[in-house]
């Protein structure tokens, strides 16, 4: 298998939550960070966008599920990108 950027992978993963796994092959991951990345998204749309709780408790709650699975998925784009090229 033929070695896969690190610094690519993480970019796209910047972009779209996942999208660097997608890059590096792992379809089933990136379906799975892509759909919780876009639900939490969309919730926090539908709800005004607040970023304050004092407005909207819910809102901010999905605003911060998002950005948790945001970080876990560059996270984890960069372990398995790193596992890939070891060959693990």
């Amino acid at each position: 298998m033929a070695k896969k950027n690190t610094w690519i992978a993480m970019i796209l993963s910047l972009i779209v939550p996942g999208l660097g796994l997608a890059y590096d092959g792992v379809y089933k991951k990136f379906i799975a960070y892509f759909v919780l990345g876009a639900i939490f998204a969309l919730l926090w749309w539908n709800m005004g966008m607040p970023l304050d709780p004092e407005v909207n408790n819910t809102g901010f709650c999905c605003y911060l599920a998002y950005i948790i699975v945001w970080i876990f998925g560059l996270y984890d784009t960069l372990r398995t990108t790193m596992d890939l090229n070891r060959g693990l």
